[in-house]
């Protein structure tokens, strides 16, 4: 059974994980990121609230109470906001939507309060900027890296063990590629195992690190992420 290194934070891991043992691989899960909450308090006296994530809603606190429409990207977050007992106006499917669909609603300048992870993309807030919309940022959590890379990914590393790795942002394989560093492991990592990248970006990362094998989803999910897994 081929063996699939997981390094994404531990609750999405276990999920990757059990679609992985689904089809058939042997998953190992490693990772190189913990969450956790920033505690930033939520402001209210705005026109929407946006969230990109379910996990930006999650460690929110008194979303219920906010007296504005939520414009969100994704099923998952609009569940957590339903889960908080907040009510969702509209969802999108990705951020390019979602700005389509405020530029088409908010035609004048308007106060948005985005809640948003520490590490993220500027496409949202550069929208609203350049709209002129007054956006404030709160920060509801954060990714911080680990301080080792766990025993048993560097024992299989060392022994040869892992055919290969996902991975999921370009932040996320640069801790690896340090910790398999300072682990005396890289070597290993570089040469042994194939890497399949959520998306350029991420592949751009890994292969400016020497990685001889790396294959990119063919579009930046999952379910393509393991189409290409599955392919090799």
């Amino acid at each position: 059974m081929r063996r699939v290194l997981v390094t994404r934070a531990r609750e999405d891991a276990e999920r990757t994980a059990e679609e992985l043992r689904r089809r058939g691989f042997a998953p190992l899960i490693a990772p190189v990121l913990e969450i956790a909450a920033t505690g930033a308090p939520v402001p209210a006296g705005f026109d929407a609230v946006l969230a990109t994530s379910a996990r930006a809603v999650q460690f929110a606190e008194g979303l219920a109470a906010l007296r504005a429409p939520f414009f969100v990207v994704g099923a998952k977050t609009a569940a957590a906001l339903s889960a908080h007992g907040a009510m969702v106006e509209a969802s999108a499917p990705d951020v390019a939507a979602l700005t389509r669909l405020l530029g088409a609603r908010f035609s004048a300048p308007a106060r948005f309060l985005y809640l948003a992870g520490h590490d993220r993309k500027d496409d949202l807030e550069s929208f609203l900027r350049a709209r002129g919309h007054a956006a404030t940022v709160v920060e509801t959590y954060e990714a911080r890296a680990v301080a080792a890379l766990a025993q048993d990914a560097c024992a299989a590393l060392a022994a040869g063990e892992l055919e290969a790795a996902l991975h999921y942002s370009a932040r996320s394989a640069s801790i690896l590629l340090a910790l398999a560093e300072a682990a005396g492991v890289s070597a290993a990592l570089r040469a042994r195992v194939t890497h399949f990248a959520l998306s350029e970006d991420v592949a751009r990362v890994l292969r400016a690190a020497g990685c001889a094998n790396v294959r990119v989803a063919a579009t930046p999910d999952q379910a393509s992420l393991l189409v290409a897994l599955e392919a090799q």
